[in-house]
């Protein structure tokens, strides 16, 4: 994960159309709340759904700028997966139920308020989004968590145990041990947000990732104006000397670019190789 700069201006499809959907949800809640919500004693399958279209939130202009604010990126994983699969449209926190820490049972409502917020919305990949992250919401303390739309507690002091990267820098309580992701000082919302999300799933795919980098940052030592290097060079690989000075330029290019906001797993390399331009 990296932080992610989200574009201040919201899609006009949330700002219209969902921002007047966010109303009809408020006024159903408010207007009969114990339908919708999770009590001892009550089975959540007779609960009343809350209407989120996903029409709205899903709607292409909402993808198209997630997309484009996260470089085609999942936010979780930092995998381009784009040319072979859609993505989908991440509610950060869950817009119809969620699931608290060391349980297994949905809460309702979820926070149906922010099926709409451009806040709240990031650009997921489905394996990040359907697999691992679905409905999970943990909090450290249940006391801070907003439970309905005009609930008195605030969302900024939930006491999330999940990263936002939209408002935090990831890199706060993530680090990289080589391939492998790791709690800063023992950070729990780093732990936490590492287990939910199973980012070690990934562990040989960017472990293949920085052996690559490796190799290319071997290259990218012999200067091509160095006649002295590049014969020296061209001998001990017996390449072609033009072939070797695409190859070192090739090298340059995808070794410098390897840790800026658009290359997948920047957050890994940037642990593995600090020297790298992260802009």
């Amino acid at each position: 994960m990296i932080r992610i700069n989200k574009s201040p201006v919201e899609p006009l499809i949330l700002s219209g159309n969902g921002a007047a959907q966010t109303i009809v949800l408020n006024t159903a809640y408010g207007t009969n709340p114990h339908l919708y919500t999770s009590a001892p004693g009550v089975k959540n399958r007779s609960l009343k759904s809350l209407s989120i279209d996903s029409n709205i939130y899903g709607d292409a202009t909402v993808k198209d700028q997630l997309k484009a604010d996260q470089h085609q990126k999942c936010c979780f994983c930092e995998s381009i997966f784009t040319i072979t699969s859609y993505g989908d449209v991440e509610h950060f926190r869950p817009k119809t139920a969620y699931k608290k820490a060391g349980t297994k049972g949905y809460v309702y409502p979820g926070y149906y308020w922010l099926s709409y917020d451009w806040a709240n919305l990031l650009f997921s990949c489905e394996i990040c989004n359907r697999t691992y992250k679905k409905n999970e919401f943990p909090l450290g303390d249940e006391l801070t968590r907003k439970l309905f739309h005009d609930h008195p507690n605030v969302l900024s002091n939930e006491d999330r145990l999940l990263i936002d990267p939209t408002i935090e820098d990831p890199a706060t309580f993530i680090t990289f041990n080589q391939e492998v992701p790791v709690p800063v000082g023992g950070s729990a919302k780093g732990a936490k947000t590492i287990e939910i999300l199973e980012l070690d799933r990934m562990n040989e795919t960017r472990l293949t990732h920085i052996k690559a980098l490796q190799a290319l940052k071997i290259l990218t030592k012999i200067d091509p104006a160095d006649e002295d290097q590049l014969n020296k060079a061209v001998g001990i690989l017996k390449t072609p000397k033009s072939e070797l000075i695409k190859a070192i330029n090739n090298a340059n290019e995808i070794f410098g670019s390897a840790a800026k906001d658009t290359a997948k797993f920047a957050h890994c390399v940037r642990c593995n190789f600090p020297e790298l331009p992260v802009v």
